[in-house]
């Protein structure tokens, strides 16, 4: 081999294979998670995606949200059709699980979760982005090639066991591990780690410098859980600004591992833990829906070969091979040798032709047959991935089977004679190279769409060259010291970094809501708290909140956590900007026809105002938030109503305001 050719070989094994034991554990949690998060938005289907709801579909076809939508769900108007669509959608992310047509339903279930997403960006955030990347790539992944009932089905059909020595042959395992090559490999991993480069490099503001960031993050009452309320009441400012530069810290040091070439058998673990450690302390600490979780998820990717060698030596230092005989004139207990050998992937057992009578048994180490069902079960079971807690379920299995072998076997039709294997069609074999050319020409293409897209849309990269400075902007030293030397450089000319995004861009990426701006709390953290509230009257003359079903609390300056969905606390807080004033008629429509939805007339609405709760942030060394107010936002009464004198009277309806952030002091 030419030195270039080795070149390439090393670069192909380095960064473009994909381990298919790696592939199905990322199935395996992505398709849990999926699951979980289809189950969290179908809790709040009426609301959010219903004609009923504060969103009609009407009026987002008409007046859409985000340019270049698609979504599945505009087809589906009513609650009860809403329900069969989420149904729809579980059962897919339920098969991707379990790996049944894996491919098939990885590509439905990247339909139905952007789709969810494009339904209602009004409450979509960074983390429904990573939820997108990491169900886009599965489509392109080995998925199911290892843990999943595809394979197995494939390796079931594939060999037929007439006798004991057929199974020492197992083909499925040598399938299994086969190395997969392919541009996907090294663009998720890539496209992983730029996360990480970018929310390092977009915080950039005077605040995370200053330590304080933490402090801020975990004051804000809208998406701080009550672990994190305990955990800013009992920490000392002095371990919150460390703990601002350790986030900082890792979220480096997980790029750096996640991209270092040499040591990627430690490097490569170390980033999964350090991921782990920071993803679950957001998570627990946050409501900020997927991302947390799904970063998880994506980081079962960095899984290299080398670790599942690891894993093997460990399970061989922990087990005894053993051998297992099997009645080779019972169809059944070949069945169940065939199983047992698809379980055993580390090849610890032997199959052997044993004793007529007794399905299986297990040889001891003077060399006789032991047909005991409790010692065949611990001898298989402690062999096998599912371990030795299993031996007594597996024990009991075995001696019903034994019980009910002439009526399992002929029930399910069992016979001994072979089954000839199909037929190679070699065509087939030469024309399998289209769809894979096919597929790594669109994963070139979607490659340059994510760099053109990390380009346009991150903050850490100017618009031009000299940066433009904004009316009221302070600059820090430093800062204005880069700017008077790129002034100095460039003179009065004026470079465009940032042309017009073309179109094929924004078709690519946003139809499938495949974004890459990656700043969290950048380029520096909200200093503004706030919650939608609702006061509300009845027409038996109750004050309540119908968002929560209490009374309408328009003080959020001694709360400790509201403790909303991240769904719920989203919506507010999108609503009541300015540029999606549109949508509040529909909030109102809601809350006038909200006793139809309740079932019960009492609970009709006859006056409401809408309010954006707001307060500032306590600074560093302070709890008290400060600057309180309940911004109204609509108001509405009943036309022609007249409250009765024995009832609570109405207020006089407050004047609408804007509730956009004021205060964008960048020195704060």
């Amino acid at each position: 081999m030419t030195r270039l050719g080795r070149v390439r070989a090393a670069v192909r094994d380095r960064y473009l294979r994909v381990d298919p034991r790696t592939a199905g554990v990322f199935r395996l949690v992505l398709g849990t998670l999926l699951s979980l998060d289809c189950l969290r938005h179908w809790s709040e289907a009426q609301l959010l995606y219903s004609t009923s709801g504060v969103l009609p579909n009407e009026k987002h076809l008409w007046h859409p949200s985000s340019s270049y939508l698609f979504s599945i769900f505009h087809a589906f108007s009513s609650v009860n059709e809403v329900h069969v669509l989420f149904t729809l959608g579980l059962i897919c992310h339920l098969l991707l699980l379990v790996g049944y047509r894996t491919k098939l339903f990885a590509i439905l279930s990247c339909v139905f979760v952007t789709s969810m997403d494009s339904r209602i960006p009004l409450v979509e955030n960074g983390g429904y982005v990573v939820v997108n990347l990491t169900t886009f790539y599965a489509c392109f992944l080995p998925i199911e090639r290892r843990f999943s009932i595809d394979a197995w089905i494939r390796s079931w059909r594939e060999r037929v066991a007439t006798k004991a020595a057929d199974l020492a042959d197992r083909p499925w395992i040598a399938e299994g591990g086969r190395a997969y090559y392919s541009i996907v490999g090294a663009l998720a991993v890539l496209n992983f780690s730029i996360i990480y480069f970018f929310n390092v490099v977009n915080k950039t503001g005077n605040i995370w410098r200053k330590g304080d960031t933490v402090h801020y993050v975990l004051h804000i009452d809208r998406m701080v859980t009550g672990f994190g309320v305990l955990t800013r009441e009992i920490t000392p400012e002095p371990v919150m600004r460390f703990a601002d530069f350790f986030v900082l810290s890792v979220e480096a040091v997980i790029f750096a591992c996640i991209v270092w070439p040499r040591g990627r058998k430690v490097s490569r673990l170390l980033a999964m833990f350090l991921i782990v450690c920071l993803h679950g302390s957001f998570g627990t600490m946050m409501r900020l829906g997927p991302f947390s979780w799904f970063m998880i998820c994506f980081s079962t990717l960095l899984l290299l070969p080398v670790h599942w060698s690891m894993l093997q030596r460990f399970r061989e230092k922990r087990s005894s091979p053993c051998e297992i005989g099997v009645d080779e004139s019972s169809p059944l207990a070949l069945v169940v040798a065939r199983v047992v050998a698809r379980l055993d992937r580390y090849r610890r057992i032997t199959f052997v032709a044993g004793p007529a009578g007794g399905l299986l048994a297990l040889r001891n180490d003077a060399g006789d047959f032991v047909t005991d069902r409790s010692a065949v079960a611990r001898g298989v079971c402690s062999n096998l991935s599912v371990g030795p807690v299993l031996s007594r379920p597996a024990a009991l299995l075995l001696g019903w089977l034994r019980a009910r072998e002439p009526g399992i076997t002929r029930f399910f039709g069992l016979q001994r004679p072979p089954v000839a294997a199909p037929p190679t069609w070699r065509l087939g074999a030469r024309l399998a190279v289209v769809p894979r050319f096919t597929r790594e020409l669109f994963l070139a293409y979607f490659a340059v769409c994510v760099l053109l897209q990390l380009w346009f849309e991150n903050k850490s990269i100017p618009k031009q060259l000299p940066p433009p400075v904004k009316p009221g902007q302070v600059l820090q030293p430093h800062e204005q010291k880069g700017l008077s030397f790129i002034k100095k450089v460039l003179g009065d000319r004026v470079i465009t970094l940032k042309p017009d995004s073309p179109k094929f861009l924004q078709i690519t990426m946003t139809y499938p809501r495949l974004f890459q701006g990656w700043g969290m709390f950048a380029p520096n953290p909200i200093q503004e708290d706030g919650v939608l509230a609702i006061d509300a009257y009845t027409i038996d003359g109750r004050r309540l909140d119908p968002l929560t079903g209490k009374a309408p609390d328009l003080d959020l300056t001694d709360s400790r956590g509201e403790g909303l969905s991240q769904l719920r606390q989203d919506y507010g807080n999108r609503i009541r900007l300015d540029r999606n004033a549109v949508y509040r008629d529909d909030l109102k429509d809601y809350l006038i026809g909200w006793h139809e939805l309740t079932k019960h007339p009492e609970d009709e609405l006859v006056a409401f105002d809408v309010y954006w709760v707001r307060d500032k942030c306590p600074g560093p060394g302070s709890e008290k938030p400060t600057n309180g107010e309940a911004v109204p936002i609509a108001t509405w009464r009943k036309p022609g109503y007249k409250r009765p004198p024995e009832l609570m009277p109405i207020p006089p309806a407050p004047t609408v305001k804007s509730a956009e952030k004021i205060d964008d002091d960048p020195t704060r």
